[in-house]
């Protein structure tokens, strides 16, 4: 049985994001067909915890756990007094917990957001986007590792990208591209107030270290056509980039009833943390609820999922519609008797949460980048609309049309079944590996 090796920057797991959900599929399936190990990355302690859960689930699976934070650092340094070095280190940490309360406070506030300041600019990956330098300890446990007989080892996500630089060159080495990260660079700078010389050139710069970062891997997996092409272009070849979607299980929805919104009840689903899901919270909030209000349209927003809490009161001066309401043990039921709000800007790769609106019975109002790479249509399955007043008209539209509610919901349903088949997209990641063994090196 050939071997491979998944390498992720997080322990996925409990289930309860759509990236979580994906991965865990992915290696349910692998699990029977290849001997599969993966390597996390755990931020502290308590996060390395949860991989016993997944041992327990998983008892073929070899597990390989990096912790950053650790009880005793192993290259702690020689000091007169341990005690009172000891005391003066949790001193640090607590002024610097202040520090950054008082920076959240001011630069990256919420208040500021709303109004009229530069907040994608403030909030941007853009100045992140170049190699950030590892852990050494964590490139000498990757280095170990790589180099105990894998047939493929498969990296995934951009923070882990420069690992292509010290795996192994007698292994097939996969990147899994969830998010082009040139794509959301220049999606942030179209929305900041101005862009600068230096921004150009961080965008140049991190550019290139993302193509020749790609180049270190044999082969390239996107999750959508539309990033397969883009990927494409950007290498200057089609060879070895693959399209292969994330896989999330959904519950037959055979059973599931359609439940009309009647009570104007919109609803947001993301983490955020992720900043293309705070831009479409924030952007509700600062641009198409004015625009609705002075529409007299009476509404209530329903924003599900974690993320949020630093920003609660803020979002709620802004708009008193609000409901920040956290993690929801069952999404399908919550979701039903509302429409389902996808206002991205920002981002490539496959919104899940569109998968999960359609799954739920639930008519849905998107952006065309938040439908990027997944085959629905403006007016048939979905509404599409890419502007402050496109999408607030959209909402007052669906909302006011039960008919309409009903036939985008049938007809995204009918669509879905067809092209986004689970077991369908598993086989497909499988022929994918299967094809890559063999490649010659």
């Amino acid at each position: 049985m050939k071997k491979i090796l998944f390498i992720i920057p997080c322990v996925p797991y409990p289930l309860n994001s759509g990236g979580n959900q994906a991965f865990f599929q992915m290696v349910d399936y692998i699990r029977h067909k290849m001997s599969v190990s993966v390597l996390f990355y755990a931020w502290t302690i308590d996060e390395a915890k949860r991989v016993e859960k997944l041992e327990d689930l998983w008892e073929d699976v070899d597990f390989y756990t990096f912790v950053k934070e650790t009880k005793e650092e192993p290259d702690s340094p020689l000091v007169r007094n341990p005690f009172y070095y000891k005391w003066l280190k949790k001193l640090k940490m607590s002024i610097e917990r202040k520090m950054r309360r008082q920076l959240l406070s001011t630069s990256n506030s919420t208040v500021d957001l709303l109004k009229d300041k530069d907040f994608v600019r403030e909030k941007s990956v853009l100045p992140n986007s170049v190699y950030k330098e590892f852990d050494t300890r964590y490139i000498d446990y990757i280095t170990k590792v790589a180099h105990t007989g894998f047939d493929i080892i498969q990296v995934e996500f951009y923070e882990l990208i420069a690992l292509g630089y010290v795996l192994p060159q007698n292994v097939q080495t996969i990147f899994v591209h969830h998010e082009l990260r040139y794509i959301r660079n220049e999606n942030e700078m179209n929305l900041f107030q101005a862009i600068r010389p230096s921004d150009r050139m961080n965008f140049l710069v991190a550019k290139d270290f993302e193509w020749n970062a790609l180049q270190k891997y044999k082969h390239i997996i996107a999750l959508t056509e539309v990033d397969r092409l883009l990927l494409a272009s950007y290498l200057g070849r089609e060879d070895h980039i693959y399209a292969s979607p994330a896989v999330v299980k959904f519950e037959s929805n055979s059973e599931t009833e359609f439940i009309p919104c009647v009570h104007r009840r919109f609803t947001f689903v993301g983490y955020g943390e992720h900043f293309p899901n705070l831009d479409a919270v924030v952007w509700l909030c600062k641009e198409i609820v004015p625009y609705l209000r002075k529409c007299n349209f009476e509404f209530t927003l329903q924003v599900v999922g974690m993320g949020y809490e630093c920003y609660s009161a803020e979002l709620r001066t802004a708009c008193p519609e609000i409901e920040l309401v956290g993690f929801v043990e069952n999404l399908t039921s919550f979701l039903q008797g509302s429409i389902a709000l996808v206002p991205i800007r920002i981002g490539s790769g496959m919104r899940m949460k569109i998968l999960d609106m359609v799954s739920s019975n639930v008519p849905f109002i998107t952006t065309s980048k938040g439908l990027e790479g997944i085959h629905f249509s403006d007016g048939v399955d979905c509404l599409i609309a890419d502007n402050t007043v496109d999408f607030a008209d959209a909402m007052i539209k669906l909302s006011n049309d039960l008919e309409l509610q009903k036939m985008l919901v049938h007809q995204a349903n009918d669509k879905m079944k067809n092209m986004y088949n689970p077991q369908e997209m598993l086989d497909r990641r499988l022929s994918v590996y299967t094809s890559i063994l063999k490649d010659e090196f």
